[in-house]
């Protein structure tokens, strides 16, 4: 067990920018959050992308 970890940093440093983890809060007053957001993810899904959605109400 002598093998090191490359630190986190240069691992996600190296991902191409699809494997990247990103993270987008809708936040505000009014109407439009959630339709925006889900129109957001289905973008995302249709382009290949791996996808989650978490709504908290």
């Amino acid at each position: 067990m002598s093998e090191t970890r490359e630190p986190r940093e240069q691992r996600l440093r190296r991902r191409s920018n699809r494997e990247r983890p990103l993270l987008i809060v809708n936040t505000g007053h009014g109407k439009g959050k959630s339709t925006a957001s889900f129109g957001v993810m289905l973008r995302g899904w249709a382009r290949g992308y791996r996808i989650g959605v978490y709504q908290f109400v």
